[in-house]
């Protein structure tokens, strides 16, 4: 599986959403799932499928969809060799 579904699979199993819910444009509190504890939920769903530890000051940067993919990239996972 590459890490883009990985990703948008992290998002459908931490915030119960559908596939249809997730674009560029989603961010945090744009969909009620999205709140403070499916945030803290979501970032334990990346840290345990990408194997890495996200520091509590990245925690909020991370606020949307493509700051995610950017904030994986910082921490090594590759989004462009797939």
């Amino acid at each position: 599986m590459k890490n883009i579904e990985k990703y948008k699979n992290a998002f459908i199993d931490a915030l119960d959403i559908e596939e249809d819910d997730i674009n560029e444009d989603l961010a945090l509190g744009a969909v009620r799932e999205w709140d403070s504890i499916g945030h803290m939920a979501l970032i334990s769903e990346m840290e345990d499928v990408f194997e890495v530890s996200i520091d509590s000051e990245w925690i909020t940067e991370f606020n949307s969809y493509l700051s995610g993919i950017e904030l994986l990239k910082r921490l090594g996972v590759d989004f462009i060799n797939e």
